[in-house]
């Protein structure tokens, strides 16, 4: 029995998938298939310039005094204007001292310490959290198959059969997809059917006839089958998941999209935490110090100078807002910020440095030179909110100065950005999902000058976000490349140019 191939047909079809041959036999018909391709200048970086450091904290001085006053306090005197000098001890102002309800402010601030645990907890959850696929892509699980198509009996050589001559075609049977016999056609000496002339004697005489006297040949057809779906990390090219189908359509097995937060979500998620995060800490720091000057307020409700110096602040004692400092004295014009860095930076971020700083309440923004960075980790880390790096990293402490006659004051809250130097770089940075490597190093695939898809390995150099890598050499701006997976993984496949991978 010989065995013919006769790739007649390309026939798709849902194939009834078998246990472990699920993963196997995966062939690519080329000439039928085509890779995307994207132009690299539409997905690079011809440099990088670094990251900008954010971090919150208020103002503050070597030795200051701010009085912030609760809501429903009644105030009976105020004894100091802006620019008078006090000394330690002096009155500064007299409340009505029953107005003064400390335990009612006792209250507060165990919920302001308890909303702020409850962000801190969040943002720590949020910062260990693996993100799922920005993207995910797909492409079918196809594969090729040879399926019987028909057996033809033919003389054999030194046979005779009536009037037959060797080699000459007797009968032929057909055959379905799942291999049953449909049909057969006996044909005369001339090779035309014998169904056609009606002739049952001569086909009676094939039936019974000797069939060692006849070769048979196979013929078979190449069928490629869909047998369901491959889903990838569009960035990574990692396999998430694999949806199989059977015979009939029906799923057999599984997909289930990833749940949780893309990278990007995850990002606002936990920018949108950060910020309600600090908003409590400042609300905690300001309640905190609302039942200081309680606790301060002597029985006579009077309030005293802390510190010697100068009165930089005064609200008016009929109309005055409590979420800001009712009173501020301060023994030096120079004026403080406190703020945290990772110590991932703490190679690029050096005492003398200049931050900028901007006030919440009016915007106004100044120059602060950093005066000092701790040398050992703080364990209140939850003011350096952003920039990147290892999150789970320690944080460091560091003060910057700056001059009163900037217009932010004592107490203000601000938000404190801090570009280091030395980071700006030249080069070209692709995405992270165009690179895989293998057992001779990285590359990519790239569209060659022939439209055909070729492998071409990559020198890379230093990654950035986890989503960027730099190419030294190997690809440049005017080339094409392909998602590495699916039909962009094989070499000689056609290319065609689109403008964006359809996830």
């Amino acid at each position: 029995m010989k065995k013919i191939i006769k790739p007649i047909l390309i026939i798709v079809i849902i194939l009834a998938l078998a246990g472990g041959g699920l993963y196997g036999g995966y062939r690519y018909s080329q000439s039928k298939k085509t890779a995307e391709v994207v132009a690299v200048n539409m997905y690079a970086m011809d440099g990088y310039w670094g990251d900008s450091i954010n971090s919150y904290g208020d103002v503050t001085s070597d030795k200051s005094q701010t009085t912030y006053l609760s809501s429903g306090t009644e105030i009976l005197s105020v004894n100091v204007q802006p620019g008078d000098h006090v000394n330690e001890g002096d009155v500064l102002m007299t409340v009505k001292k029953e107005t003064q309800d400390i335990k009612g402010k006792e209250l507060e601030v165990e919920k302001a310490r308890q909303a702020y645990v409850a962000d801190t907890v969040t943002l720590e959850r949020l910062q260990n959290t693996t993100p799922i696929p920005e993207y995910i892509s797909s492409s079918p699980d196809t594969r090729t198959r040879e399926s019987l198509v028909s057996k033809e009996y033919r003389l054999k050589t030194g046979s005779t059969f009536g009037e037959y001559k060797e080699d000459h075609l007797v009968y032929e049977e057909f055959y379905d997809q799942s291999g049953n016999l449909t049909s057969t056609l006996y044909y005369d000496e001339k090779g035309s059917s014998l169904d056609e002339v009606d002739d049952t004697d001569k086909i009676n005489a094939i039936v019974n006839a000797d069939h060692s006297l006849f070769e048979c040949y196979e013929n078979y057809e190449t069928t490629e089958v869909t047998v369901g779906t491959f889903y990838y990390n569009a960035e990574t090219g990692e396999l998430i998941g694999h949806e199989g189908v059977d015979g009939e359509g029906n799923v057999v097995e599984r997909y289930n999209a990833p749940e949780g937060y893309t990278p990007t979500q995850l990002k606002d998620k936990i920018e949108e935490v950060s910020n309600t995060l600090k908003k409590h800490d400042l609300d905690l720091r300001k309640k905190e110090n609302e039942l200081e000057v309680m606790k301060n307020t002597n029985d006579n409700g009077e309030i005293l100078a802390k510190v010697s110096g100068t009165v930089s602040k005064v609200q008016n004692k009929d109309n005055y807002n409590n979420t800001q400092p009712f009173m501020i004295v301060t023994a030096t014009d120079e004026y403080y910020i406190s703020g945290s860095i990772g110590e991932f930076y703490l190679d690029s971020v050096n005492v003398g440095d200049t931050v900028t700083i901007s006030s919440w309440d009016t915007g106004l923004t100044a120059d602060a030179v950093i005066t000092y960075i701790s040398d050992t980790p703080n364990t209140d880390n939850n003011n350096f909110y952003s920039g990147d790096g290892n999150t789970n990293s320690s944080n460091y402490e560091f003060k910057a100065s700056f001059d009163r006659s900037s217009g932010i004051e004592i107490g203000s809250a601000v938000d404190i950005t801090i570009t280091p130097a030395g980071q700006e770089d030249t080069g070209l940075y692709i995405s992270t999902y165009f690179v895989r490597k293998d057992a001779s190093g990285s590359y990519v695939m790239k569209m060659g000058s022939d439209n055909k898809l070729e492998k071409v390995y990559v020198k890379v150099g230093k990654s950035l976000w986890g989503s960027m890598i730099e190419i030294k050499s190997g690809v440049t701006m005017d080339d094409y490349l392909a998602f590495p997976y699916g039909n962009g993984a094989v070499e000689g496949m056609n290319c065609k140019i689109v403008d964006s991978f359809a996830y």
